[in-house]
């Protein structure tokens, strides 16, 4: 008889410990499943380069010295400007070029017009970059300005 219950409790302990070896081996693979598909739906984090545009060709217009529209005072505005376009473009290059006297004149006409109590700001610096681009762009045939910069720029 103690014979029967010694290999009752082998049998007893052999079963247990399979029991739990599998508990352990089927919470190992559900951890395992749980961890796979948790980084397959958490978005990495990714770095994300962006590209600046490419500086284009700069064309300087010269310095101008032009009389403002001022009634009360006698005022003049000197400034230099130069302009920014695609350098890829032959065409426009060329284009700008030849039309050198023609933009040089919208050019003292727009500051001709203005007041130095206009240019004075840099809201109104911005309003006559953007207004003598847009004027410029009107009279070129093979492309556009893409910035305009005063890189010098004094009122008397």
């Amino acid at each position: 008889m103690a014979e029967q219950n010694t290999n009752g409790k082998g049998l007893l302990n052999t079963l247990l410990i399979l029991s739990l070896v599998s508990l352990i081996g089927i919470i190992g693979v559900g951890v395992f499943t749980y961890l796979l598909w948790a980084s397959k739906t958490q978005p990495k984090e990714t770095k994300v380069i962006e590209q600046k545009p490419e500086p284009g060709k700069i064309y300087d217009m010269g310095t101008f010295v032009v009389n403002l529209a001022d009634e009360e005072v006698s005022r003049y505005v000197r400034a230099q400007i130069e302009l920014e376009y695609s350098k890829v473009n032959i065409e426009l290059d060329n284009e700008i070029k030849e039309r050198d006297p023609q933009i040089k004149d919208l050019i003292n006409t727009l500051l001709n017009d203005r007041k130095s109590a206009e240019l004075s700001t840099s809201e109104g610096k911005e309003r006559f970059r953007r207004e003598l681009q847009l004027k410029i762009n009107q009279i070129l045939k093979y492309g556009a300005i893409t910035n305009i910069y005063l890189t010098q720029f004094a009122i008397q």
